[in-house]
């Protein structure tokens, strides 16, 4: 198995645990370090030996250290082991405490697959209607008290609103969570951060108001829109999707999966994994979605530059973006060639246009354009195509994109929010490599 450094780093927890790991990155600090086809393992020497595991098929890992951070330093160090000594790793079958720990992870994926196909238990039908009936009316009760407070805002004009301290949006924001709008609440607390963030913020803000209201009208009237752009409706709102409307709606798709792209955001009490991917037969670009509180490890192993076969379930609504694993088989034999780039920013902003007009509120897509240039005018920074259209760059560092592609055409692979393009990824002749 191919593995970079820059992979490993996006598994670390923060940069803290990239430091530590790799100061145990050293043949002399492992004992009897081992790789096949599908593990990889090790016992790292110290004050007390541990033993450190890597299922290579999910790149799933464990280790017997007390570490509260997933991965550890120890896995994370192993990693880099394999990343840059390969040689030192020795090629054999895994011994037993590995076997046993692949085979009980392989059973716990196949009583779980078993258990997602049989039938969901039946549930009290009356109750849940009733469930549903109340938290229905706090939810009208919340975008009520909304829509007066966005309309006194606009009545009294948004020049002072950067002189607002963030009490105003979040004590707002607040009432929403009460009321179980907890989408709508993230979105209000959003509108704190544009105040003097831009010469333009006074449009982003009108913009961003506009489009909430939008969506209160659009919830409020929810029984005249169509069943996925309700649904994409009642997601942007606060309503989850259980497991059998998820089965019941959902979308499977099988393909060969390129993660190109990941982001981590730390909120209040949890962290919030964002994983872009592509499928290499279906051209199907989706986002995995994870969450974990505190400091623990997201439930799945997703690495930025992996690609893995498996099925895909896609979330119902009208851009059906969002997905999660239904099954994983594994690395493939393909390569970052065989994956379909656009060639045109004027047919990437026309799919984008087509989109938004299926979902207005669509946050951000994905953007995958091959042969583009970096270019800068204003001090503001561009990546332009081959017909000379350009899309503005938000990065926090230009110059190390433009020094690892010496100024020529490259592949890059981001997030476009309709206004500037996040880049997350790309690839220089034939070299992915994740953007800072």
């Amino acid at each position: 198995m191919q593995l970079s450094l820059e992979y490993v780093r996006e598994m670390a927890p923060d940069e803290n645990s990239v430091v530590a790991a790799q100061k145990l990155v050293s043949p002399r600090l492992w004992e009897s370090p081992g790789l096949s086809e599908t593990a990889l393992w090790g016992t790292c020497r110290g004050g007390r030996n541990f033993q450190v595991r890597v299922d290579l098929q999910n790149m799933g890992y464990s280790c017997n250290c007390p570490s509260r951070k997933f991965p550890c330093k120890h896995v994370l160090a192993l990693l880099m082991l394999l990343a840059t000594t390969p040689d030192a790793l020795e090629v054999s079958e895994p011994p037993q405490w590995v076997r046993e720990w692949i085979e009980k992870r392989r059973q716990r994926e196949l009583a779980k697959a078993e258990k997602d196909q049989q039938p969901a238990k039946p549930v009290d039908a009356a109750a849940q209607a009733k469930r549903i009936d109340e938290r229905e009316l706090k939810v009208a009760e919340g975008l009520k008290q909304l829509s007066v407070w966005m309309d006194d805002l606009i009545r009294g004009g948004i020049a002072g609103l950067e002189t607002k301290p963030f009490t105003f949006w979040d004590d707002q924001a607040r009432r929403l969570v009460d009321s179980q709008a907890k989408g709508l609440a993230t979105r209000i607390r959003n509108l704190a951060e544009i105040p003097k963030s831009s010469r333009d913020w006074p449009q982003r803000m009108m913009d961003e108001l506009g489009q909430t209201r939008l969506l209160v009208h659009a919830y409020q009237r929810s029984e005249t829109l169509s069943s996925e752009l309700k649904a994409d409706v009642r997601q942007l709102i606060g309503w989850t999707v259980s497991q059998a409307e998820l089965t019941e709606t959902g979308e499977v798709v099988e393909d060969d999966w390129f993660i190109f792209g990941q982001q981590i955001k730390d909120e209040e009490r949890f962290r919030t994994q964002r994983s872009w991917t592509i499928g290499r037969k279906t051209q199907r670009e989706a986002l995995l979605l994870q969450f974990a509180p505190g400091v623990q490890g997201f439930p799945e192993s997703i690495v930025p530059g992996t690609i893995q076969s498996g099925k895909l379930l896609f979330y119902p609504g009208t851009v059906r973006q969002r997905a999660k694993y239904q099954e994983r088989t594994g690395e493939t034999t393909c390569s970052f060639e065989d994956f379909t780039f656009g060639d045109s920013i004027s047919d990437f902003l026309n799919q984008y246009a087509e989109r938004l007009a299926q979902n207005p509120w669509l946050p951000t897509c994905s953007c995958l354009l091959s042969d583009v240039t970096m270019a800068t005018e204003h001090g503001q920074w561009f990546i332009r195509d081959q017909e000379g259209n350009a899309l503005p760059l938000r990065m926090q560092d230009h110059y190390r994109l433009l020094s690892a592609t010496g100024g020529h055409s490259f592949q890059i692979m981001g997030e476009w929010n309709g206004d500037v393009l996040m880049p997350l990824s790309f690839l220089f002749k034939g070299q992915f490599q994740v953007c800072s």
